[in-house]
């Protein structure tokens, strides 16, 4: 399946908010969705893949597939920097190149919007997130101690553009 990548607004803080309370213990719901989507330089992708489709595109039967939301991004760009906000993949769709797509599709767009670098933080025991993000030439740069729930570092990492 070759997941179709659409821009994101605050039309869609409730359907962020729902996946994100999926993946993640720490969520954010509509409100702050909504309220991330409204700053100056916000953006996002939402990931979408056909549900349950042949090659055709359709279902047994002959009806249009459902489209169904498989991940997003958020970022914010502020002059020559951007930052990932959050990255996300829902459980069934983890492993399937997923992320890497999501996450080329944020970097073409901050590139675009004259971003130089651009940032993310992440849990230093979320090993599938490190190898992702190192794969994608990000690099450690930072550490916060204890940022996260249960005294969890978060690992900064950059990526020149």
């Amino acid at each position: 399946m070759t997941p179709v990548l659409h821009s994101v607004t605050p039309a869609h803080a409730r359907l962020l908010a729902g996946m994100h309370k999926i993946c993640f213990v720490e969520w954010w719901d509509a409100r702050a969705m909504g309220g991330l989507l409204a700053m100056p330089g916000a953006g996002g992708l939402v990931a979408s893949l056909p549900g349950d489709a042949g090659a055709d595109g359709k279902e047994e039967g002959g009806r249009d597939a459902e489209v169904a939301p498989a991940g997003f991004i958020l970022w914010r760009v502020a002059g020559d920097e951007a930052e990932v906000l959050t990255l996300l993949v829902l459980p069934p769709y983890r492993r399937t190149g997923l992320g890497v797509r999501l996450l080329e599709g944020a970097l073409s767009r901050v590139r675009g919007e004259g971003a130089q670098s651009f940032f993310l933080e992440v849990a230093a025991d979320n090993e599938p997130a490190k190898a992702l993000y190192s794969a994608q030439g990000f690099e450690r740069v930072g550490l916060r101690p204890r940022y996260y729930r249960n005294s969890i570092d978060a690992l900064i990492m950059k990526r020149t553009l």
